[in-house]
């Protein structure tokens, strides 16, 4: 179902955009990304997962590859092209990047120029770019890389995520 309103809520030119967030840690923002990037790829759509949490990763961990190098080696102008994209056997259209190596402040290297530059040049290739990234109630940083992207899916988790934390959420993101 979320995969379906993925793709009938943008317009149907260029790639899209797409960053996942929530109000706190361990509402499965993670799970849900790699799910609608995965889903998004049997699709025969080509998509890139973005591990955008460079505070603290998990999608390497999860999916069992290499978290380096990295979204971060990107931003800081160690690596170019696709010289941290990973592929994975059971999804080839599935492209990943992990975090890298955790930088000091992720909030300045998310909002960058160099992320805004690395997206223009991901969007020319794929259909959809799924960013993975911390609570926004949390950290700042989905709020920083915000001007780069097409929309936000907000991860609320059942008996666990607060009406008030959600509210914060969107207030924080309009």
């Amino acid at each position: 179902l979320l995969q379906t309103s993925v793709q009938y809520s943008f317009e149907d030119d260029g790639c899209k955009v797409i960053g996942i967030t929530g109000s706190e840690r361990n509402e499965g923002k993670s799970t849900l990304a790699i799910n609608l990037a995965y889903s998004l790829s049997v699709d025969k759509k080509k998509v890139l997962l973005l591990e955008g949490d460079m505070r603290l990763p998990s999608i390497a961990k999860k999916l069992k590859i290499d978290s380096r190098p990295g979204l971060s080696d990107y931003l800081t102008g160690k690596i170019q092209g696709s010289e941290g994209i990973q592929h994975s056997e059971k999804a080839p259209e599935l492209s990943v990047i992990c975090a890298g190596v955790i930088p000091p402040n992720p909030f300045r290297l998310i909002g960058s120029s160099s992320m805004e530059k690395l997206l223009k040049v991901f969007k020319n290739v794929f259909d959809y770019i799924v960013v993975d990234l911390p609570p926004v109630n949390i950290v700042s940083d989905p709020l920083t890389v915000s001007k780069y992207l097409d929309g936000f899916i907000v991860v609320a988790r059942s008996e666990y995520t607060t009406k008030g934390g959600v509210a914060d959420v969107v207030k924080k993101l309009e």
